[in-house]
């Protein structure tokens, strides 16, 4: 088994490479309460959306004056 460079290996900070990066759960929370107020739709269905398909549909909201 080969052993990966240190520079492939977690940098200098120690971070995974190629890791997935968690989204911010206050911002999670914000967008799919902003949905939910706007487009009354259900928790499930608004946490099922995908990080940028939610983010184009809060960005159509406040464009139809959702503020």
């Amino acid at each position: 088994m080969s052993v990966l460079p240190g520079g492939v290996r977690g940098g200098p900070r120690r971070w995974p490479p190629g890791g997935i990066l968690t989204y911010a759960a206050d911002q999670l929370y914000e967008e799919v309460a902003y949905l939910a107020h706007h487009f009354h739709w259900p928790l499930d269905q608004l946490l099922d959306l995908e990080h940028a398909e939610r983010q184009r549909f809060v960005a159509q909201a406040a464009r139809l004056g959702g503020g």
